[in-house]
């Protein structure tokens, strides 16, 4: 059986950096001769490295009290950080990877020309002389996935086959909804490149008695290896929607009465499914949204898995 670590690395893969250095990077990546101490080194460890763990630090605090950094920066250092959080929906103190942090820049920031060219009648900041030349658009795209096309399709050759010969199913808890949702698809006879639902669903089809160990999070899960964000090493998934994927493993277990860890029947356990799961935004939605960590799944109003529990039926 393939063993998963899916343990936290924020005591040893951790640095804390001042929120606008992350537009610095941006313009570095783009081909700027950026000025700024210190980025070329992250520029090159973030290359090798995309999930460092990066603490928005500054001069101020989560609530805005000044730090002792307050003082060693000018008013328009502090400006640019606070633009950036703002736009990231962030505070300092807050924790993300590089590459969440380069997927929101690329995401809510087009431009830099309010953050640092600073054009204002009184001339009273700044104006950085990188603000204008295009290398921050340049260099604003993502981080590549964990793992490439190439690599996917090695994962999903040899966890397929896995699959196939086992005679005991590990499987992640929220996964058993994801194999209803895409039994109720239009299209729910092709293999998909970034997991293994049909796989497990026909598996599980084929041998309603096969017993399914449910886990809590990504360990041995069968249906993670071929994922784009999905980190071998590590044995963890590395998307922002990760964080939420625990809550759903959990409320999956609490609404259908297991713990996680335990074996049933697949029979058993999609029984329990349908007859206690009526609507997938009890799992995977929300009725608020805060921050990306935390929106609702996007298959919560397409219906999917209302018309899967129709088709995903184990007799």
């Amino acid at each position: 059986m393939r063993m998963s670590i899916e343990a936290s690395d924020f005591k040893t893969n951790r640095i804390q950096l001042e929120p606008r250095l992350l537009l610095c990077l941006n313009c570095k990546r783009g081909g700027g001769d950026v000025p700024c101490s210190g980025i070329d080194e992250l520029a090159d460890e973030i290359k090798v490295n995309p999930d460092l763990h990066i603490t928005m630090t500054g001069a101020f605090d989560e609530i805005g009290a000044r730090t002792e950094i307050f003082d060693k920066q000018t008013p328009a250092q502090r400006r640019k950080d606070l633009h950036v959080l703002q736009k990231l929906g962030l505070c300092f103190g807050d924790t993300r990877t590089a590459r969440d942090l380069l997927y929101r820049i690329s995401r809510n920031i087009d431009s830099i020309e309010e953050i640092c060219a600073a054009s204002n009648p009184y001339r009273v900041l700044d104006e950085c002389p990188l603000a204008l030349k295009g290398f921050f658009i340049e260099g604003n795209k993502p981080l590549p996935p964990a793992q490439l096309p190439g690599t996917m399709k090695v994962y999903k050759i040899s966890s397929c086959k896995a699959l196939a010969e086992t005679d005991h199913v590990v499987i992640r808890a929220h996964h058993l909804l994801c194999i209803v949702c895409y039994a109720g698809r239009d299209d729910n006879t092709t293999p998909l490149a970034e997991d293994n639902l049909l796989e497990a669903w026909i598996k599980f089809r084929e041998n309603p008695d096969i017993p399914v160990t449910v886990a809590e999070g990504t360990r041995n899960c069968c249906i993670c290896p071929p994922c784009h964000s999905y980190n071998q090493e590590r044995g963890i998934c590395v998307a922002a929607c990760h964080l939420r994927d625990r809550r759903k493993d959990l409320d999956l277990c609490f609404a259908v009465g297991i713990l996680p860890g335990e074996t049933y029947s697949a029979r058993e356990l999609y029984r329990r499914i349908h007859a206690r799961i009526t609507h997938i935004g009890m799992i995977c939605g929300y009725k608020t949204g805060t921050i990306p960590e935390w929106d609702s799944c996007g298959g919560v109003e397409s219906g999917a898995f209302e018309r899967g529990l129709e088709v995903c039926r184990i007799e």
